[in-house]
C-alpha cells in the first residue's frame, strides 16, 4: 500500500536565541536586544510597555500590527511536507511535536513521485518489483484544545496513479492502477511542556525546552482493492499507529524522537482468497531540524522498523521486516499564510532486499486563529 502523506510540520516557538545584551541608544535609553542583526519578536514585545509609558501610542499601534504579521508568518512555518514512503510505518513528519496556537486551519495539497519496490509486501508472491508511482494528497488540519491540552486533528486523502511490473508466482506481469489509496486520520497532543494558547496569546510565549507528546493515527481502508490482484492501492484492513515522542529546542536547532507501533487488522479477502494476518511492527524515528528564520527551515530524518511477521491461513511465514528510511527536506514560507516544501527520501527493506527513492513537493494555506 502506498503511503502518500502531506506533512504539516508545526510552527516554531519564539525563542530569544542569540540575545547577547540590550545596547544603549544615543539618548541613553536601553535599546532592544541584538539577535543575529535583527530585533526579535520578544524584544519588540519588551519595548511596548516603555513606549506606552512615554505616550508613543502611534508607535505602539504600528508595532502591534507588525507583530501580528510576524506571528502569522511564523505560524505558516507549518509548511506541508509530502512524503511518498512506499507504505511503511516510519512516516516522517518533522516538527510534529512543536507547539502551535489553537484555532488555526490548514489546507494542503502535495505531489510525490517514487520509483522502485513500492507496494512491496513481503507476504505477496511477488519478486523483482519495479514501480513508478505518482501520488497527489489533499490534507486538512485543525489545531484545537482537547482535554485542556494543545492538540491537532489531521485528515488526509491520497489519489494515486501507478505502474508496477514484476514476477508473480514465477510469471512476469504488469499492473496499472489509478484511484484512491487508504485515508489517514491523526490525533496529536502535547501533554508536557506546552500550554493552550490562541494566536494573540502565542505572541511572546515560549514553551518549555522539552515538549512531550503523543499521536494516534488511524488508517481507514477506503482505497481501491481487488482481491484477484496481487498489488492494490488499498489494503482492505484497518490500521492503528500509537506513538510517543518528544521535541527538544537547542538554539536554532531542534531535535525530535519518537517510538511507535503499527497494529494491523486482518484481511479476510486477501489475494487468492486467503486469510491474512500480520504481527505488530515496532518503529523508531529521529529528526534534526535547523531553523534559518521564521518559517524557513531544513531537516534530516532517519527511521527504522522491525517486526511485522505475517500469517497466511494460519501458517506463519518468514517475512520479518527490517525497514530503514532516510529523508531530507526544506520548508519555505512564500506569504504569511502560505508555504512550500520539498523533500527527498530513500529507503529499503533488509528482510526483503528491496529499496526505493522518492521526491515530493507541497503547498499549504492557513487561516483562522484571529
Amino acid at each position: 500500500m502506498l503511503d502518500a502523506r502531506c506533512w504539516m510540520p508545526d510552527p516554531p516557538s519564539f525563542p530569544d536565541a542569540g540575545v547577547a545584551e540590550r545596547p544603549v541608544a544615543s539618548d541613553g535609553r536601553a535599546g532592544e536586544p541584538l539577535v543575529a542583526g535583527r530585533s526579535s519578536l520578544a524584544s519588540r514585545l519588551w519595548q511596548l510597555p516603555t513606549q506606552r509609558a512615554r505616550g508613543d501610542f502611534s508607535i505602539q499601534h504600528r508595532e502591534l500590527r507588525r507583530l501580528d504579521h510576524h506571528a502569522r508568518c511564523v505560524i505558516v512555518a507549518t509548511v506541508i511536507l509530502l512524503s511518498v514512503s512506499g507504505g511503511w510505518p516510519q512516516e516522517f513528519e518533522p516538527r510534529a511535536y512543536a507547539v502551535a496556537p489553537v484555532g488555526l486551519n490548514f489546507l494542503a495539497i502535495g505531489y510525490g513521485y517514487s520509483n522502485g519496490a513500492v507496494f512491496m509486501d513481503p507476504a505477496l508472491p511477488v519478486d523483482d518489483v519495479d514501480a513508478d508511482i505518482h501520488a497527489v494528497l489533499v490534507r486538512y488540519v485543525r489545531t484545537l484544545s482537547l482535554f485542556g491540552l494543545p492538540s491537532k486533528i489531521k485528515v488526509g486523502l491520497p489519489w494515486t496513479d501507478g505502474h508496477w511490473e514484476g514476477m508473480v508466482e514465477g510469471e512476469f506481469r504488469t499492473r496499472d492502477s489509478v484511484g484512491l489509496a487508504d485515508a489517514r486520520v491523526v490525533i496529536e497532543t502535547q501533554f508536557s511542556g506546552a500550554e493552550v494558547r490562541n494566536v494573540s496569546e502565542f505572541r511572546g510565549y515560549t514553551p518549555a525546552p522539552t515538549v512531550w507528546g503523543a499521536r494516534l493515527q488511524v488508517i481507514v481502508p477506503i482505497g481501491d482493492y481487488d482481491s484477484t490482484r496481487a498489488i492494490n492501492l488499498g489494503a482492505n484492513r484497518w490500521g492503528l499507529i500509537p506513538e510517543l515522542g518528544f521535541g527538544r529546542a537547542v538554539g536554532r536547532w531542534s531535535f525530535e524522537g519518537a517510538l511507535g507501533v503499527w497494529l494491523f487488522g486482518d484481511n479476510d479477502d486477501y489475494y487468492g482468497g486467503h486469510y491474512f494476518e500480520q504481527d505488530p511492527l515496532l518503529v523508531a524515528k529521529l529528526h534534526a531540524i535547523r531553523t534559518i528564520r521564521p518559517g524557513f527551515w531544513w531537516a534530516v530524518s532517519a527511521g527504522y522498523g522491525y517486526g511485522g511477521r505475517t500469517t497466511m491461513d494460519g501458517v506463519r511465514r518468514d517475512t520479518i521486516q527490517r525497514n530503514w528510511r532516510i529523508s531530507a527536506m526544506v520548508a519555505y514560507p512564500i506569504t504569511p499564510t502560505q508555504g512550500l516544501s520539498v523533500s527527498v527520501l530513500t529507503g529499503g527493506n533488509a528482510g526483503a532486499g528491496t529499496d526505493f527513492d522518492a521526491i515530493a513537493v507541497g503547498y499549504q494555506i492557513a487561516w483562522g486563529g484571529g
